[in-house]
C-alpha cells in the first residue's frame, strides 16, 4: 500500500463514523506488511552484492595445466592468416608473428579469470624464454588497446607481447569461443593443442606439460 492510499483511507474512516475502525487497523497492518517485504527484498539484494564482492576479493588459485583437459588438434591446425594489429599499431598476418613455438593467450580486461591468469603467464614467460618458446597475448576488448595496455602496466606485465583484436575477428578465425583460451603452437605455426579456461601457467608442471605437447606434436604418428 502506498502512503497516498493509506492517508486516503484514514480520511475516509474518520469522515464516515459508521465505518468500522477495524478497517483502519487492517490497512495499517497491510502497509506494515508491504514495508517488511520491501526491507526483506533490499536485504537479499545487499547480501547478494556483498557475496559477489567477497567472491571477487577472495584469493582463488587455478590448478596447473592438466593434460587430460587439453583439447589436442589432430592433425595440427595452421594458425590463421587473418590481419592482426599489435600494440604499436603494426599490422601483419597473424601467422607471420609465429617464428618459434608459441603460447598464445586470448583474454579481456572484463574477464575475471583472465585477470587472475595473466600474472601466471608472466611467470611462464620467464621459463619459456630460456627454452626458446615465445608468448603472445591477444586482447578482446572492444575499446581497443587502451584498457589492455593500462591493465598490463598496472600488473607489471607490459613486457608481454600484445595483439589487439577489438572486433573479435581474430578470435573467430581461431575458433576461440570464450576467455581465457590458450593455444599451444609449434614452430611451423600450427596449433597442436588448446586449453579453454583458467590455468596457473607459472607452475613448473604447466611448463613441462607445454614442452610435452610440443614434443609429442613433433613426433610422427605411428
Amino acid at each position: 500500500m502506498t502512503k497516498g492510499k493509506f492517508a486516503f483511507t484514514v480520511r475516509m474512516v474518520y469522515s464516515r463514523p459508521e465505518w468500522d475502525r477495524g478497517s483502519l487497523v487492517r490497512m495499517v497492518k497491510e502497509l506494515m506488511s508491504d514495508r517488511i517485504l520491501i526491507w526483506v527484498a533490499l536485504s537479499v539484494i545487499l547480501a547478494m552484492v556483498a557475496g559477489t564482492t567477497l567472491q571477487l576479493r577472495k584469493p582463488q588459485f587455478a590448478p596447473p595445466l592438466n593434460l587430460e583437459m587439453v583439447v589436442k588438434a589432430n592433425p595440427p591446425r595452421p594458425v590463421a592468416t587473418a590481419a592482426s594489429v599489435d600494440v604499436d599499431g603494426v599490422s601483419k598476418p597473424f601467422n607471420s608473428r609465429i617464428t618459434r613455438p608459441t603460447l598464445i593467450s586470448f583474454w579481456a580486461t572484463w574477464c575475471i579469470p583472465c585477470l587472475r591468469e595473466l600474472p601466471t603467464i608472466g611467470r611462464f614467460k620467464a621459463m619459456a624464454d630460456a627454452a626458446g618458446i615465445d608468448v603472445l597475448t591477444v586482447s578482446e576488448d572492444k575499446e581497443g588497446a587502451g584498457p589492455a595496455v593500462k591493465l598490463l602496466a598496472e600488473k607489471g606485465l607490459s613486457h608481454l607481447p600484445l595483439v589487439i583484436d577489438a572486433d573479435g575477428s581474430l578470435a573467430k578465425s581461431m575458433r576461440v569461443k570464450g576467455m581465457p583460451t590458450t593455444l599451444i603452437v609449434n614452430a611451423k605455426g600450427e596449433e597442436v593443442a588448446r586449453m579453454e579456461g583458467e590455468v596457473d601457467w607459472g607452475e613448473k608442471s604447466s611448463f613441462d606439460g607445454v614442452i610435452s605437447l610440443l614434443e609429442l606434436a613433433a613426433t610422427p604418428a605411428r
